[in-house]
């Protein structure tokens, strides 16, 4: 090791350049006659080239290199010109490093240096390059270095004298991977340099598709990122992978993108892909329209929703993306109001034309590869009050409803015809088992067998979603009401009490005790099958929301009915109808109704006062104010109370019970039982076709249906939909007609006069509709009634 000292005027020629102090430079490299101030100084070995190259000047590079510097040399860590150029982005001193001889993929590294140090003094040598920029010392190129700092010339001119554009330092990363990390987006200056970079590169054949050794990410997701639209573009026609997932958290680009809220980079990204991939879920199951619903981008929902993205889409924690929407987007029910009215559309071009036909799209409440319900059953879950509920009265979901309910209808009617049978064989056996007048075996093994389907139809409800049937009344009535009547059935058929064993008690009590409750709860249950018909659902919501709300009351108020109680107890001991706690409360509740018996209450058979007179008489005064005028009318007006409200929210409630016993149909009949080799092929497209409806119907106006009927006699029956909704879907189509033409800039010159024309027109139309379709209702009943065929209906309609 050479240990003699430096030279104190090299060292100052170094820290001259690297302050800026030119002109003093410029002296002390006139007096070095020997070109001794061109070898390196330092602990770390520095150059007066290097630090040259790194201050931009080509007047002091000149003078060095016709001393004989060497362009190459590299100090301690590897840092040679080259490097210092590109990281400064200077083009020229680049371009004239490359011109003479700088070799365009050096390394940094510490290996890549093995000079010794040529003097053991570091007091004054320890200051240089003390302002130099340190590398990462991974091996990487000038290239890496003019990407990461985003300096496109120098890049341009690098590759231009053919750098690699697919080099990888240590840890295997390329100058694609490095493209935008140090990037503002909001500086439109800077981006437009990202983009040059990812279009050099991308010309000189990188490949698009490195992943990053340590995230997993892509180039393509670097670019999600920041929002470029046009990087984005870019790399997706040259190959990148849309939809590929980064290691540390399963998110593809469109997550990054969604999530940033770029509406146009997700348009780019979204024309890319198949329909198919826009659900692609990250490690705990987010979406993409997950990530936009998080951050409240209103456009980029839009935007996914409009391409096919589910709104039941559910992360591991169970939450939709419905829950998302009500959580994080503002106003969401005018948010998911307007998305439903663009589903609506009128296949006219222009405002003037007449509104023949108009086209229902139930995609977004349909999504591929799931339950036609899903949507609905999230929307329904993710509602936190009847005001979010408002959302099923829309004419798309409630058109939605109906076409699923019609299709379902006959699986219902079935159900209905099993319970049906059910009880009815529940009661005729009862009957009959009690009497034993007559052999009931047949009337028994059909009361089995309909107790085997209920008891199956329960098994498969809880298998499909045990925490929501369980929770549900219906399900336990029908499990109990199936359990007791099949117990029943064997245990009778054991049993075979004669009508004399039975009346001298001789017979198993317990029988006749399942038979009572069986019975009972089995026509409750047929009560509440029955609401389920949207023309009772009203009736039935009445009635259960008065129940519950009486129950609340009697519970609340509950404590001053066995107070009664107890003190009538003690008051009328001597009666016999107080003799007990439980004829206690039985007959205080009887007499809140009315049915006091005052005179056998105060005397006793030979016509004297009973025991306590004047207490029990205050005592029952008391009674009769605070129980019987009190509490009953409370409950009373409590109940006229409910019914008022629910004129006002009884079509949203019903709907609701609507949706929710359809989306019930659709899950028992999806269920993999019903998939099964055992199950008839035929059956199995039965199912199908009546589970499923098409997601995108036309409705005719009146005359444009004549039309279509006379030019084609062969045609498939319209939706049976009501006059109502066909009315509000048309109304419906015609103010998003509208607005969108506004919104799209078209210059329509149509005056009000003209407008309210064409809506009394419109109207008139589907009134005439309506008409018709009764019309044509009443003559196919009556046609089926006198036994005529549908072709002399054609004629008479085409006449």
């Amino acid at each position: 090791m050479t240990t003699k000292e430096c030279d104190p005027d090299h060292v100052a020629l170094v820290l001259a350049i690297e302050d800026g102090a030119f002109d003093r430079a410029s002296d002390i490299l006139a007096r070095d006659c020997q070109n001794r101030y061109i070898r390196p100084v330092g602990a770390l070995q520095v150059t007066a080239l290097q630090v040259a190259a790194w201050q931009g000047r080509i007047d002091l590079l000149d003078r060095i290199y016709e001393m004989g510097a060497d362009v190459n040399d590299a100090d301690k860590i590897g840092r040679c010109a080259l490097y210092y150029a590109a990281h400064r982005g200077s083009v020229d001193v680049t371009e004239w490093l490359l011109q003479r001889g700088g070799y365009v993929d050096a390394k940094i590294g510490v290996y890549s240096c093995t000079k010794d140090m040529p003097c053991t003094s570091l007091t004054k040598t320890c200051f240089v390059g003390r302002k130099l920029p340190l590398p990462v010392c991974w091996g990487r190129t000038p290239l890496h270095q003019a990407v990461k700092n985003n300096h496109a010339d120098v890049v341009r001119v690098l590759v231009e004298h053919d750098a690699d554009v697919n080099i990888k330092d240590e840890r295997l990363i390329t100058p694609l991977l490095l493209a935008g990390s140090a990037v503002d987006r909001d500086d439109l200056k800077e981006m437009t340099k990202f983009v040059e970079i990812i279009k050099i590169l991308v010309a000189a054949k990188a490949f698009v598709n490195i992943i990053h050794p340590d995230t997993g990410t892509t180039a393509l997701h670097h670019a999600a990122m920041l929002g470029s639209a046009e990087a984005t573009e870019i790399l997706l026609s040259n190959g990148a992978w849309p939809m590929y997932k980064c290691k540390s958290s399963g998110s593809t680009p469109l997550h990054i993108v969604a999530s940033t809220g770029s509406t146009e980079t997700l348009m780019v990204l979204l024309e890319a892909m198949l329909p198919h991939n826009i659900d692609t879920r990250d490690q705990i199951n987010r979406t993409a329209l997950h990530m936009a619903s998080y951050r409240g981008h209103r456009e980029c929902v839009r935007a996914l929703i409009e391409h096919g993205a589910s709104l039941s889409a559910t992360t591991k924690t169970g939450i939709t993306v419905v829950d998302a929407i009500f959580a994080h987007i503002p106003r969401p029910l005018a948010f998911i109001t307007e998305i439903l009215d663009s589903c609506i559309q009128t296949t006219n071009n222009s405002p003037l034309e007449t509104y023949d036909n108009i086209t229902v799209d139930f995609s977004i409440l349909a999504p591929k590869h799931q339950m036609q319900m899903a949507v609905v059953t999230a929307v329904i879950a993710a509602a936190s009050d009847i005001t979010q509920l408002a959302i099923l009265q829309h004419p798309l979901v409630e058109t939605f409803l109906r076409l699923k309910w019609t299709r379902l209808r006959i699986l219902f009617f079935i159900l209905t015809l099993v319970h049906l049978f059910f009880v009815i064989s529940l009661s005729i056996y009862a009957v009959m088992f009690v009497r034993d007048d007559t052999d009931h075996a047949v009337t028994r093994r059909i009361l089995a067998i309909c107790s085997c389907f209920l008891l199956f139809h329960n098994m498969i409800q809880v298998l499909l979603e045990p925490k929501h049937y369980l929770r549900q009344l219906e399900t336990w009535l029908s499990f109990i009401c199936a359990t007791l009547s099949l117990v029943t059935s064997i245990a009778g058929e054991i049993a075979k009490c004669s009508k004399e064993e039975i009346e001298s008690r001789h017979c198993a009590h317990w029988i006749l005790h399942s038979i009572s409750i069986a019975i009972l709860l089995s026509w409750m249950q047929m009560m509440l099958l029955i609401g389920r018909v949207p023309m009772w659902g009203y009736y039935a919501l009445m009635f259960s929301t008065v129940l519950k709300n009486i129950l609340k009351v009697l519970l609340a108020f509950g404590y001053l009915i066995v107070g009664f109680a107890l003190s009538f107890a003690v008051l009328f001991h001597g009666n016999d109808q107080f003799r007990d706690f439980w004829r206690a409360v039985v007959r205080t509740v009887v007499m809140m109704m009315g049915e006091y018996e005052y005179e056998e209450l105060f005397t006793t058979g030979n016509g004297k006062d009973t025991f306590l007179p004047v207490t029990s008489r205050i005592v029952f005064f008391a009674f009769t104010l605070l129980a019987s005028i009190v509490l009953i009318n409370l409950m009373i007006g409590l109940a006229v109370n409910d019914i008022q409200g629910l004129e006002k929210e009884g079509h949203i409630r019903r709907l609701l019970k609507q949706a929710e016993f359809v989306a019930h149909l659709e899950r028992v009949t999806s269920h993999r039982i019903f998939r099964g080799n055992w199950l008839h092929p035929r059956l199995r497209m039965l199912l199908h076709s009546r589970r499923d409806i098409p997601t995108k119907i036309t409705l005719f106006s009146r005359e444009n249906y004549f039309h279509h009927v006379n030019h084609h006699l062969i045609m498939e029956s319209p939706p049976k939909i009501p006059a109502d909704l066909v009315e509000a879907l048309f109304l419906l189509a015609t103010k998003t007609f509208y607005k969108n033409d506004n919104l799209t800039g078209k210059n329509v010159e149509i005056g009000d006069t003209k407008l309210t024309s064409i809506l009394l027109n419109l109207e008139e139309q589907i009134r005439e509709l309506k008409i018709h379709c009764y019309r044509n209702l009443t003559n196919r009943r009556s046609s089926k009634r006198h036994g005529f065929k549908r072709k002399p209906v054609l004629r008479r309609l085409n006449s």
